[in-house]
């Protein structure tokens, strides 16, 4: 008779053990990540015009226009421009730069 009660017992541990397992699924299934949208921050933009003698010079054109010379005459990579200072004087109708410290230079508005 004691192989009855073995038996019995096995039975109620398997049972047990399925129903742990059944509820850790359950509980896995209700804990999925929610996917959340994050509203990004609108862009910003800062422009900056010269204008002068009825002539209008864009900020953005003028230092595209010194990394041109930087990557292309020069033979540098951006990358390699840490510091960029420009003057732009308009009764000259030129920029002055100075890149780095040691680069001077300058162009036609």
């Amino acid at each position: 008779m004691a192989t009855k009660t073995t038996a019995k017992k096995e039975t109620k541990t398997k049972a047990t053990e399925a129903a742990a397992s059944e509820t850790t699924k359950a509980a896995k299934k209700t804990t999925t990540k929610k996917a959340t949208t994050r509203k990004s921050a609108p862009k910003k933009t800062q422009e900056v015009y010269i204008q002068y003698w009825g002539k209008e010079v864009c900020e953005k054109d003028v230092v595209d226009k010194i990394k041109a010379i930087w990557t292309k005459e020069m033979g540098r990579k951006v990358g390699d421009m840490i510091d960029l200072k420009v003057y732009i004087k308009p009764e000259e109708n030129m920029a002055h730069y100075v890149i780095n410290g040691d680069v001077i230079g300058s162009i036609e508005l």
